[in-house]
């Protein structure tokens, strides 16, 4: 089935307002894509798909627009729910992943998993997306480590430093070892944070990287002493 002409048009200029940064305007003009015709004897076509796009793209700018509470309900809307079945792999797995940070920042961590292990499945088994993967773990140890669930960062960690052993990811081990001081810390487990502090400071030391990144480290390990 083809969606009509004006509606891919709206669409596709709601979307350039958005690339734009134009959040508050892209919002509203895909609030309007619903809008009569100008034309009215163009016939008005719209798949259950195209439904699901306007109402994702919506809940993309109330995030970009710090809405969050708002784009939690488009995420869970019957309308979404109904389409997901007809997105490809890369709109299904945009959808799981910016629904999970959408909770993660909202401090529902206990849904926000669910929602990102959705996430991971469809990057490594669909997609076989390593970038993707990596970029889910990161995002799950982030809102762990924001909202302080101490317990749940260090099994995280361990899960994610798994993956990225058996996946040949560096960057997801070294980023489960960083996010890892932080839940050693929070859960007491001081030596084990003082020692993988201690590695990180070495490693970026040998890397050269900027010294403010090695002091962000060092002001961890003073922490530590408090």
């Amino acid at each position: 089935m083809t969606v009509s002409r004006t509606f891919i048009e709206r669409f596709d200029k709601a979307a350039a307002l958005a690339r734009e940064g134009r959040y508050e305007e892209a919002l509203n003009a895909y609030e309007q894509i619903h809008a009569p015709f100008k034309d009215y004897k163009e016939p008005r076509i719209m798949t259950g798909e195209f439904m699901g796009m306007i109402e994702l793209r919506k809940a993309y700018c109330l995030m970009d627009l710090d809405r969050y509470e708002e784009a939690r309900e488009l995420f869970e809307s019957k309308l979404v729910k109904a389409a997901l079945g007809q997105f490809n792999k890369e709109t299904l797995y945009d959808y799981y992943f910016s629904y999970g940070n959408t909770l993660g920042n909202l401090g529902d961590i206990e849904k926000m998993d669910q929602v990102m292990s959705q996430a991971l499945t469809v990057a490594a088994k669909e997609l076989h997306d390593l970038k993707r993967c990596e970029n889910a773990w990161y995002w799950v140890m982030y809102w762990a480590k924001k909202h302080a669930k101490w317990e749940y960062l260090e099994e995280q960690c361990v899960n994610a430093h798994r993956f990225g052993v058996e996946n040949e990811s560096i960057v997801l081990q070294v980023r489960a070892g960083e996010f890892g001081c932080y839940a050693y810390r929070g859960l007491g487990k001081i030596e084990k944070a003082r020692r993988g502090a201690n590695l990180i400071i070495k490693r970026y030391k040998n890397a050269k990287v900027s010294d403010d990144v090695i002091k962000e480290w060092q002001d961890f390990l003073k922490s530590l002493d408090r």
